[in-house]
């Protein structure tokens, strides 16, 4: 399970980017609240949610790292592929470096307590094979 990349770390290219396409999908100065968002979210894609309250978030900025399986529903619901809800990948200068210890914390910070253990698992596994 992935999250939104570091370089949108405000969060306020998402916030803009869905705001315009509600803006699309309810016509300019017609989105609803976010209550009623996220009931017309779960009506249409068949009982997934998203909280009013993470809604909130996304729309003022300040959901910073949301999760793939968000960024699905979101994107099923505004009929957009979910590439369309993350920034484009920053151009870097040279050969990229391995990730950041504040990257990996971040995209670690998302996963459930099993996918940390199966990462934890395989991790033990690549120490045994390289102690052989």
């Amino acid at each position: 399970m992935s999250s939104t990349p570091t370089g949108d770390t405000s969060g306020v290219w998402l916030a803009g980017t869905v705001l315009r396409l509600l803006e699309v999908r309810y016509g300019r100065g017609r989105v609803p609240s976010v209550r009623v968002l996220a009931r017309h979210i779960r009506d249409s894609t068949d009982g997934d949610t998203i909280s009013h309250g993470h809604m909130h978030n996304i729309l003022s900025g300040g959901a910073v790292n949301i999760t793939d399986r968000t960024r699905a529903v979101l994107a099923r619901f505004l009929g957009v592929p979910p590439t369309a809800l993350m920034p484009a990948p920053e151009p870097t200068a040279g050969a990229a470096g391995p990730p950041s210890v504040e990257t990996l914390a971040m995209r670690f910070s998302s996963l459930r307590p099993e996918e940390l253990a199966a990462i934890e698992k395989a991790i033990e596994m690549v120490k045994t094979i390289d102690r052989r």
